[in-house]
């Protein structure tokens, strides 16, 4: 048994050695560490005879929740892909994903029933098991499929470079790009990143981050690696989240800033103690200065901040409990504004656009290189051979490197906004606005957004001969194209589009200037 060969390898040991403690707790649900395995393996067998095989994909539409984590344990444990799907797409964004990837089977919650039902059309044979829901003709509901399969775990697991996870990320150009993770890439994420926050056996996390996210899968890898409890939050509650913190049972987090935001108010006017918590980690986007400030006060040095992206298996740097201890103490305060440095493992390195290296404090693009980058993007080999170059990868986020060797994240290459945690692409909003009747032209940017961290905002020119309209009702024509936290905030209308001159592209950078101002960054 291989313990850092393959996710299943992992999973059969800690049913080996933790049998009988607690995995997964969800909804007052729990889950040993063997009852795990054993459902995960009747999952496998289920999806095998449906036609599942390793290799193939498996598609999982669903909530955080126990029968999520059995679907996805099951690909582990067989060599199928798990694709979890984000169940805030839109369904033809979804059935985007499933054309590209071919599932051939699709898990979904009752909650996701229908669009299961129109995305599955567009995977062509794919087999539909529905949990905790009555099926209709043609499909299975997922607990008595499992119920009814042997328990009889795979002989032989797939192979550290197998892929193990698609986990589906906006392009630049908007169209979805599914990123290839390893079970030897997620294995070593696992590793490295349980390390800062000393995972144990015994650690017990809360899940509050969904399972389609690269953040929430590679810090769950940490727990597989060491047999420790997950605590799966189906839905965000910030009271929730506040009174289990002060259980005494957790002892680790993981949270999107604005998350972060939303649990420091929660906390407001309480006397509680979360001395048990050792961890709170905090990554997907910039902290604003005063959450930051209030995180503080609440964890000091217990907070870890991570950055990465889903390329990276969620590793590249990190920003240590000791340098939030030392700022609580007045010590090196400004490391604070850094995203720390490189993580165990890894590499980075700032490059100019001719790929040389960058002088200290120089801006340029960040450039990474560790064992769990991914293997590629999937059906693209194209844009694999862009972002892989001879075992770096080409982040498109631009920084800098002080003489410590402290990152410092600076802007992005890309016209990306990050607003709550979640990556929004420019291109993506504007074609859906242009797609109304009466605008000629849109650029949308990120704006500063106290709560969210950036906003979208779009700047819309429309047709002179376009009958009047709101900007609501544009940002109600965008809600029903793409995924509601894709849509934009804030309409801003213009006479006309600033250009660049010679190449006449738009110049977003003036278009941005209003709103950051003085700022030393244009992210928030």
């Amino acid at each position: 048994m291989n313990n850092a060969k393959n996710i299943g390898a992992l999973l059969r040991r800690n049913a080996a050695l933790y049998a009988h403690r607690t995995a997964l707790e969800c909804d007052g649900a729990t889950a040993s560490h063997a009852e795990l395995l054993r459902a995960a393996a009747q999952a496998g067998n289920a999806m095998a005879r449906l036609g599942a095989a390793p290799g193939e994909r498996v598609a999982v539409l669903a909530r955080n929740s126990i029968e999520m984590l059995q679907a996805l344990c099951a690909c582990e444990l067989f060599g199928f892909i798990a694709v979890p799907l984000n169940h805030r797409l839109a369904d033809a964004e979804l059935a985007g994903i499933v054309a590209d990837c071919a599932p051939r089977v699709l898990v979904a919650d009752s909650e996701f029933a229908r669009s299961a039902r129109v995305i599955r059309q567009a995977a062509g044979e794919t087999a539909l098991l529905l949990i905790g829901a009555a099926p209709n003709r043609g499909e299975q509901a997922f607990e008595a499929a499992v119920a009814e399969a042997p328990a009889q775990v795979p002989a032989v697991g797939p192979g550290a470079q197998d892929p193990a996870y698609i986990i589906y990320t906006s392009g630049s150009t908007g169209k979805p790009k599914g990123v290839v993770l390893s079970h030897g890439a997620l294995v070593e994420a696992g590793r490295l990143l349980a390390a800062p926050a000393g995972v144990r056996p015994d650690s017990a996390q809360i899940v509050i981050m969904p399972l389609f996210h690269v953040g929430a899968t590679a810090q769950r890898m940490g727990y597989v690696v060491h047999g420790g409890k997950l605590v799966l939050h189906r839905r965000f509650d910030a009271a929730q989240v506040v009174r289990e913190l002060a259980s005494g049972k957790i002892t680790d987090i993981h949270f999107a800033p604005t998350m972060l935001r939303s649990i420091l108010d929660a906390m407001e006017g309480q006397d509680l103690d979360f001395s048990a918590v050792e961890s709170a980690k905090y990554a997907s986007s910039p902290i604003p200065d005063d959450t930051q400030s209030r995180a503080m006060d609440a964890f000091g040095g217990r907070l870890l901040q991570y950055y990465a992206l889903t390329e990276a298996c969620g590793i590249a740097s990190v920003l240590h409990k000791y340098i939030h201890a030392d700022a609580q103490a007045g010590i090196g305060k400004e490391r604070l504004r850094s995203a720390g440095q490189a993580h165990l493992g890894c590499d980075i390195e700032i490059r100019r656009a001719d790929g040389s290296a960058c002088s200290q404090d120089e801006a340029g693009e960040i450039w990474l290189r560790s064992p769990a980058l991914m293997s590629g993007y999937w059906n693209n080999p194209a844009l694999t051979g862009q972002a892989l170059v001879d075992g770096w990868l080409r982040t498109g986020d631009i920084g800098r490197l002080d003489a410590e060797n402290f990152l410092y994240i600076m802007d992005r290459m890309k016209d990306m906004i990050v607003s709550g945690g979640e990556n929004i692409y420019s291109s993506e909003v504007e074609r859906a606005l242009e797609r109304h009747p009466a605008v000629l032209e849109a650029a949308v940017i990120g704006i500063p957004d106290a709560q969210w961290g950036e906003a979208v905002h779009a700047c819309v020119v429309l047709r002179p001969d376009a009958a009047p309209v709101s900007g609501q009702a544009l940002i109600d024509h965008c809600r029903s194209l793409i995924a509601s936290y894709k849509k934009p905030r804030s309409i801003q209308f213009l006479d006309a589009l600033p250009r660049l001159q010679h190449v006449q592209k738009i110049d977003k950078g003036a278009l941005r200037k209003p709103f950051w101002g003085k700022r030393q960054r244009a992210v928030n």
